[in-house]
């Protein structure tokens, strides 16, 4: 801890600033609020608990990897503000505008902007970059079509074969336990996987100089502030986009907790914000439910977010460059 500098404790500042603006953009408990399982109350008090102890137990593994696995330059006091800023300014505009964006490609994408400003084609790791992007292509299709198949098989052989009114209340009571337990399962690992964006890029800087732990506790408690301070708005808005109830819930939530835990295991920064609203529009495709307009909106954002976040780290990269060396 003696070779902690002022500029290490910048980073840290950042990074704790970035892990609010993080849980602002969360809205992993959206669908308990739109099928009516939890009151924003006790949404916001679960959200806390798992913010918290996800990002501690979790977000190791994900951290090294955004810290090391995408540059092939050196990490500067610049370059690691720049990214971090960069990433702040991308997740507070999209939280304003009540979009869910992703976190990981806001950090990827002022990482790989700072990348191709600093070493050009060979600031990259592509490798590490394929493959990342190959999850970040595979994890929206399979929360579509897993929800897609997962609504017809309950609604064929559980919903259809229900008779009356209490036998379809009853079950609905049995699927809200289920959902629960299943969001706060994607909700420890989104934590992992999330907190992870707002520490890595430090991680990588200072090369064991700061203990991870003590970083994602800080970070996680930060988190944790985020959403229950400013993440109403977006949880609101996600758990609208299409008719919610239990079962249905459920039906969405079952791909983004498997994919997203197992992606926190292996180390893979992944966006439940992208599986989570691909998977509502897979539901509101197999319920044949009218399209929602602002579905192509949220489409349209995760499509910008990349260049967006690497324009923003190249311009800012120069007046932070000069202020961090005088």
């Amino acid at each position: 801890m003696s070779d902690i500098t002022p500029i290490i404790i910048a980073f840290i500042v950042i990074s704790i600033i970035i892990a609010f603006a993080i849980g602002a953009n969360d809205e992993t408990f959206a669908v308990t609020y739109g099928s009516k399982t939890l009151t924003m109350k006790q949404i916001l008090i679960l959200a806390t608990i798992f913010a918290i102890t996800g990002a501690v137990l979790l977000g190791e593994a994900v951290s090294k990897t955004v810290g090391k696995g995408v540059l092939s330059i050196d990490l500067t006091d610049a370059i690691t503000i720049t990214v971090l800023i960069s990433t702040i300014i991308w997740l507070i505009l999209s939280s304003a505008l009540g979009l869910p964006i992703s976190t990981t490609h806001a950090t990827i994408g002022s990482i790989l902007g700072i990348g191709l400003l600093i070493g050009g084609v060979g600031g990259i790791g592509w490798s590490k970059l394929i493959e990342l992007s190959a999850w970040w292509i595979l994890s929206p299709i399979i929360g579509y079509v897993i929800t897609f198949i997962t609504y017809k098989l309950l609604h064929k052989h559980v919903i259809n074969k229900l008779n009356g009114f209490q036998q379809f209340e009853r079950a609905e009571k049995v699927f809200a336990l289920i959902l629960l337990a299943v969001i706060c399962w994607t909700a420890f690992s989104r934590s992992g996987n999330d907190v992870s964006n707002s520490v890595g890029i430090v991680v990588g800087a200072t090369e064991g100089t700061i203990e991870i732990g003590v970083l994602l506790i800080f970070t996680g408690l930060s988190f944790a502030a985020g959403i229950v301070i400013l993440a109403r708005t977006l949880i609101k808005n996600v758990g609208t986009i299409t008719e919610l109830r239990p079962s249905t819930a459920f039906a969405a939530q079952v791909p983004t907790a498997i994919v997203l835990f197992l992606g926190t295991l292996f180390g893979i920064p992944l966006s439940g914000s992208h599986m989570l609203v691909a998977s509502l529009i897979g539901l509101g495709k197999a319920q044949h439910a009218p399209k929602n307009k602002g579905n192509m909106r949220i489409v349209f954002i995760w499509f910008l977010t990349f260049p967006m976040a690497a324009i923003c780290a190249i311009i800012l990269y120069f007046p932070i460059s000069a202020l961090v060396l005088t």
